[in-house]
């Protein structure tokens, strides 16, 4: 019975061995099968048919060292009329009448205002009255040292009496000069009453109206020169230096360009700002400028300082804040390349200026290298590529391009 229990556990063990075995030598077959069509097909490719490398194509422009650039800056600038006065009596009284009104044009010696004279014309008259007077007076005074001086010569007066004639003459003469200049007075007072325009303009500000009584001074209208105007910017120190009266300059006012004319350049500097103040007119006289208009004036300045212009699309964030661009530097050859011309090196910069879609930068830069303008952002430090120029010159010439059909234009 034991011996029977042996013999089956013998033939479980050579049935499970025997499977084993089939399966090994199945998993070798198909290993082998794979293995042949692997290699069989590498083998018997051919060598110049291998999958191309893919090379980015980049565009690329050249850049020129410089020792300056230029910088043009902006200033604001205002329209100011070449004069404006505030008029006034330079008496007091009530105001009559006013003959303007604001915004109105108005000419030279045109009659603006005037004051009520009723007190003047009075006083005139009495003036006048006094002045008769006086000249009736001193008519007598005359005669009466002409007849003192015949009865003296007749020995029927005294000298005594003869001077005292002849002081009164005198007395009555210098009554009627006063009271002329009494009248002369008043005369002009009266002209004063009246307010006429010192120049051509247009009235401004009208500050009081009929039955006002006015203090002397006190400013009642105010007028400025509208055929006239000129504009005042502050410019720095540094641009001020190189301006001169004549210097043309280029403006712009309610989104139209204009030219400027440098007039005047003041002496002295602005309190607060501490800049110099220009004063510009304008070169075409067929332009209307409103007083207090801001016009916004360019100027280029020149400044020393060694860099290159690169598009702004060139730049890339650096690591800590900095910035950096990619240059293409050529390689030894092409077909040992897989097709690429050139290899790209990280450059690190500095923004100096910028103008619109420009920066000017400094950096380790030489004239002639080929900086990438555009998709900077999908290529990395040594990769290879092909400027996109290359290409195009490579096709122009009849050339084949390798690995044309798998190329990539940035």
């Amino acid at each position: 019975m034991a011996k029977q229990v042996q013999d089956r556990s013998e033939k479980k063990s050579l049935v499970k061995e025997g499977m084993i075995w089939l399966m090994v030598a199945a998993i070798l077959a198909v290993s082998g099968v794979t293995a042949t069509r692997i290699f069989g097909h590498r083998a018997g490719q051919p060598e110049g048919d291998a999958a191309p490398i893919r090379i980015l194509y980049v565009a690329a422009m050249p850049i020129e060292k410089q020792d300056a650039y230029i910088r043009t800056r902006s200033f604001l600038g205002k329209v100011e009329s070449r004069r404006s006065s505030r008029l006034g009596f330079e008496l007091g009284g009530m105001l009559d009448g006013i003959y303007v009104q604001e915004g109105e044009a108005i000419k030279k010696n045109q009659l603006l205002a005037r004051l009520d004279t009723d007190r003047l014309n009075a006083a005139k008259r009495e003036a006048e009255a006094q002045l008769i007077e006086a000249r009736a007076a001193l008519t007598l005074a005359e005669a009466t040292l002409k007849r003192t001086r015949q009865a003296q010569r007749l020995k029927a007066v005294s000298a005594q009496q003869l001077d005292e004639a002849a002081a009164n003459m005198e007395t009555q003469r210098a009554r009627v000069v006063r009271v002329q200049a009494q009248v002369n007075r008043i005369a002009v007072d009266l002209k004063k009453s009246r307010l006429y325009a010192p120049y051509s303009g247009t009235l401004a500000t009208r500050m009081s109206d009929e039955g006002t009584v006015l203090s002397p001074g006190q400013p009642v209208l105010e007028i400025t020169e509208t055929s006239k105007t000129e504009i005042r910017i502050g410019f720095d120190r540094d641009l001020s230096a190189d301006l001169t009266p004549g210097t043309r300059i280029r403006a712009r006012v309610q989104g139209q360009d204009i030219a400027l004319r440098i007039d005047r350049i003041l002496p002295g500097r602005e309190r607060t700002t501490r800049v110099v103040q220009v004063i510009a007119v304008p070169i075409s006289d067929h332009l209307t400028l409103r007083e207090a208009d801001l016009v916004e004036v360019k100027l280029d300045q020149k400044i020393a300082r060694q860099g290159v212009w690169m598009p702004v699309t060139a730049l890339t964030e650096n690591a800590r804040g900095l910035w950096s661009c990619m240059v293409a530097q050529p390689l030894p050859g092409l077909q040992d390349n897989g097709g690429a011309t050139h290899q790209l090196k990280r450059r690190d910069l500095e923004i100096i200026s910028m103008e619109q879609d420009q920066v000017f930068v400094s950096g380790h830069f030489q004239s002639g290298d080929q900086v990438v303008t555009d998709g900077i952002h999908r290529v990395v430090q040594d990769q290879r590529v092909r400027l996109a120029d290359t290409a195009l010159s490579a096709k122009q010439s009849g050339k084949q391009d390798p690995g044309a059909d798998k190329k990539e234009v940035l």
